[in-house]
């Protein structure tokens, strides 16, 4: 599903449930505003996403992902290792 508005972009992708939380959780604190859409990982791309078949893409107002990948930068390395800003080949 689609949930993006003409202004807003995908920022990063984040295959694991937990570290999505975390994500969420900082850019709610900064109220930085943002939505999720779910993109199917094809197979020879899901090495890069942790195996996963399916990540979440966190998607945000153009203005806001420069805050939005500082808070993110914030967050302790085994969590920003996991947030992929490289979005090639999702489908």
């Amino acid at each position: 599903m689609n949930m993006r508005a003409e202004r807003d972009i995908a920022l990063c992708a984040i295959a694991n449930g937990t570290i999505k939380s975390k994500v969420m959780n900082a850019m709610i604190q900064k109220r930085i505003p943002y939505a999720e859409e779910w993109h199917k990982v094809p197979i020879l791309q899901r090495r890069k996403f942790e195996g996963a078949k399916e990540v979440c893409v966190v998607i945000t107002h153009n203005e806001q992902a420069e805050e939005a990948k500082v808070q993110i930068q914030k967050l302790n390395e085994e969590i920003r290792s996991r947030v992929y800003f490289d979005l090639k080949g999702l489908k």
